[in-house]
């Protein structure tokens, strides 16, 4: 995160039993990520979102090595989401079951959530330690056409990602969110408004920990597909004054 541009990303949890020919873990792949995107973004560059996360997703390929299989499709990825300040808007990238949320000046909010991982057609649907897709499954729709799309081994997924953006003198506060997060409003019926109201008050902290309260007082939390307790992350940032003019 910096003044003008944030981003959250979210390993894809390794599927137990299956190979993904690459030596390395989730943790070094969202690092190594994570860091290409920083370094780029802090340059100020002018490039489209899609093309700084496909050149980071690029430029991470060949950090792996030739002792790692990309092609295998339970290759190391990760949820991203990224938000940068431009002249006139604040423009944001989501791409995976992340959440772009914001608050505008007068008080009003909205959202974006990717949601093409809960919308496959007639996904099995197994149980062992957690609800979960077959990974046979997954194999065959991961980083597809008509499947969904995270940041892995193929740049190409960059350009799948959903874009948009926010009028900057109307933007009062943004955030991003994992998955795992994102369920105040997606399953617990949080008004975003009220998300944002929590976070302004008490912190980013006190969402978790409401989150947690929901989720331990579920009545029923294997109507769910995932984790009880996923990772819940999220970055709030808030605009102070207006936007400065360029000098003339």
């Amino acid at each position: 995160m910096a003044a003008d541009w944030l981003i959250v990303l979210d390993g894809v949890a390794a599927t137990p039993g299956q190979a993904n020919g690459c030596i390395h873990g989730v943790r070094w792949f969202v690092g190594r990520l994570g860091a290409r995107l920083a370094t780029t973004l802090a340059t100020g560059t002018d490039e489209s979102l899609k093309d700084v996360l496909a050149n980071a997703i690029t430029e991470t390929m060949s950090d792996h090595g030739p002792q790692c299989d990309l092609s295998k499709p339970l290759t190391p990825a990760a949820t991203v989401a990224i938000v940068r300040q431009a002249a006139e808007q604040i423009d944001w990238l989501a791409l995976g079951d992340v959440t772009v949320a914001w608050q505008l000046s007068d008080g009003t909010t909205d959202s974006f959530t990717d949601n093409r991982l809960d919308l496959l057609p007639n996904a099995p649907i197994i149980v062992a330690d957690v609800r979960r897709y077959d990974p046979e499954y997954v194999i065959t729709v991961r980083n597809t056409p008509g499947g969904f799309w995270v940041a892995a081994a193929d740049p190409a997924a960059a350009y799948e990602a959903i874009t948009g953006s926010v009028a900057l003198d109307q933007a009062q506060t943004l955030a991003v969110f994992t998955d795992g997060l994102a369920r105040l409003a997606e399953r617990y019926g949080h008004q975003w408004r009220d998300v944002f109201e929590l976070a302004h008050v008490k912190g980013m902290r006190a969402l978790v920990d409401q989150l947690r309260q929901d989720e331990i007082a579920d009545p029923d939390p294997t109507r769910w597909r995932g984790k009880l307790h996923d990772d819940a992350t999220g970055i709030l940032w808030r605009r102070v004054g207006k936007p400065s003019k360029p000098p003339s």
